[in-house]
């Protein structure tokens, strides 16, 4: 108690002496702004009266100019004059103002009059000369009058000075008697609440010292009691199964009521009984061993036969000898049959995706069989068509000749239908090709190749944000943007076509765009361009409608989603998420 009375008052003084190291710092620190202010206020009213006299001086050379010369141009320093120096003097009494008690007021009073009087004997002089000529201006300056006034303004400009030097001279003293004090203070604050530091951490390391002891002798008292509280805490954990505990010798102390209920003895029965009679275990038996968990088969005492998973646990004494033991067992029968169900479940599943795989093999075989044994009757088509459009265009009216045209274009189609559909199916094909770390744009790179005729007859003009490095297939994802960009530059308007690619993350994927100016999608169509065959213009613009469908089927292959936003007539903009770690769902 008196340790931590001592602690508490060396907080406390050290948090008095950093608030009055704060409070004389504060102070000192405000002092210094103040004669900081004053000097500068003084500065300027030096540098005032400077550029008064100086005014005064350019009147006085333009004056003497235009009556030596009666040239009008020798009075631009005269007007200038004229218009800077009641500006002088209201900055110079602005200035003194500022101050807390204004020192230089009585001086300005003095010489404000004798400015004004200065500049009256200059214009006099002045409009003299303009119309009664030289002789009489003369005699205005020859007066004396102006000279007067002017010695008397340098005499009270340079009282001005001296008070002014006078007044810095004080303030800079002032300043170096603030910075010593603040430089005092300072380092006895910073002193004493280091002193108050040191004998805080002492006092501090005494109290830790004592606690520790403190705990230790705890420590030994806990020991005393950890025998019983263990039995105590080790039965209570295990309440929700059957627990058993047993004495050194190997007799039955304890029985909970599941544990009753599955060896079929009572706890007035079981007890002072050996542990073996009352926990019968039969030829599945591994005999439990302290830490272990294992299956057995436990015979009840009615000769109920009842799989269980069982476990024990040794009962340490207080100077680490075994005093006992707590044997832990539940009923796993309801367990063994889900098991065995699971294992059913299991195998017929591994049955169909057998099946799945086999078929889904056999469907891409027959995919690219019928696209090569169907390419064969188009071939011979097209050949022959075209070798009599070459060979009898001259004997062929135009009916015919269009008729053939026909034929050539349909079997076109038909070709590029059957590549589309190969597409569609490579790109649902399951392969146990690796992924890897993709960067976007090197694909896209590849894309702006493969599409390379394609941007330079539209003049197109494709761009993209940083992309992100995702985890794929290069081909899958090559084939993903090809098709969406290959869409922006078919369905363009007239001005030159532009496509953009961007992604950003979107929680745990990443979301990619593919906005152009183009056509634009009328929101009624929005979902159905996704389905095999869907096409908007009909024979209008080459293709199968099968390009989405597949973008599509690739998406989903990755967990992610893909969708348009747009308006008829105002472009596109496709959206597709990839996970940021993608796994190929087959």
């Amino acid at each position: 108690m008196i340790r931590q009375e001592a602690e508490r008052f060396s907080l406390l003084i050290a948090l008095l002496l950093v608030m009055l190291t704060a409070v004389f710092t504060y102070r000192t620190w405000a002092t210094f702004e103040r004669v900081r202010e004053d000097a500068l206020i003084t500065r300027r009213f030096v540098d005032g009266t400077i550029a008064l006299q100086a005014s005064l001086a350019d009147a006085e050379t333009g004056q003497r100019g235009f009556l030596l010369t009666g040239d009008d141009r020798y009075l631009d320093p005269y007007r200038q004059a004229v218009a800077a120096i009641p500006a002088n003097l209201d900055q110079l009494a602005r200035i003194d103002s500022s101050r807390r008690r204004p020192l230089q007021t009585p001086r300005l009073d003095r010489l404000k009059p004798l400015v004004r009087d200065k500049m009256h004997e200059l214009a006099l002089s002045i409009d003299m000369r303009r119309t009664q000529g030289l002789a009489a201006a003369l005699a205005i300056v020859r007066s004396d009058r102006g000279k007067a006034d002017m010695d008397r303004i340098r005499a009270i400009c340079a009282e001005i000075q001296t008070a002014s030097d006078n007044l810095l001279t004080q303030q800079r003293e002032e300043v170096r008697a603030t910075a010593y004090q603040a430089a005092l203070v300072g380092t006895v604050g910073s002193a004493a609440v280091f002193m108050l530091l040191v004998l805080a951490t002492i006092t501090i390391r005494t109290g830790t010292r004592h606690r520790q002891h403190l705990i230790e002798d705890l420590q030994r008292s806990e020991e005393t009691t950890k025998e019983a509280r263990d039995l105590l805490q080790t039965t209570i954990s295990s309440i929700g199964d059957g627990v058993i505990t047993a004495g050194q010798e190997g007799k039955v102390i304890f029985l909970n009521p599941i544990a009753q209920s599955l060896t079929g003895w009572s706890q007035a029965d079981a007890g002072g009984r050996p542990l073996e009679e009352v926990f019968n275990i039969g030829d599945e038996d591994t005999r439990p061993v302290a830490g272990t968990t294992s299956r057995a088969l436990l015979i009840a005492r009615d000769g109920r036969h009842i799989p269980i998973e069982k476990s024990a646990a040794p009962i340490p004494g207080a100077q680490g000898d075994v005093t006992g033991v707590v044997l832990v067992f539940r009923d796993i029968t309801q367990r063994r049959e889900a098991e065995l169900i699971e294992k059913k479940a299991a195998a017929a599943l591994a049955r169909h995706s057998e099946l799945l795989a086999r078929t889904n093999t056999e469907l891409q075989h027959f995919a690219y069989a019928a696209s090569h044994d169907l390419r064969e009757p188009l071939r011979t088509i097209t050949a022959y068509t075209r070798l009599v459009q070459l060979r009898g265009a001259s004997q062929l009216d135009k009916k015919s000749a269009e008729c053939l045209q026909f034929i050539v274009e349909a079997a076109d189609r038909m070709g590029l239908l059957i590549d589309n559909l190969l597409d569609y199916s490579k790109a649902g094909e399951v392969t146990d090709r690796p992924i890897h770390s993709i960067p976007m744009e090197e694909v896209l790179v590849s894309v702006i190749g493969n599409l390379n005729g394609s941007i330079e007859d539209s003049q197109a003009v494709v761009t993209h944000d940083p992309l992100p490095v995702i985890m794929g297939d290069k081909t899958h994802l090559e084939q993903l943007l090809q098709n969406l960009i290959a869409n922006a530059l078919k369905y363009r308007r007239e001005d030159t076509p532009r496509v953009h690619v961007a992604a950003r993350e979107s929680g745990a994927d990443w979301l990619f765009s593919v906005a152009d100016n183009g056509q634009g999608i009328d929101p009624q169509y929005q979902v159905q361009i996704f389905q095999l065959f869907k096409r908007l213009h009909g024979q209008q613009y080459p293709g199968a409608g099968i390009g989405l469908a597949t973008c599509k089927r690739l998406v989903e292959r990755y967990g992610g989603r893909i969708w348009v936003e747009s308006e008829a007539g105002h472009g596109a903009t496709f959206f597709f998420t990839l996970p940021a770690t993608s796994e190929i769902i087959s």
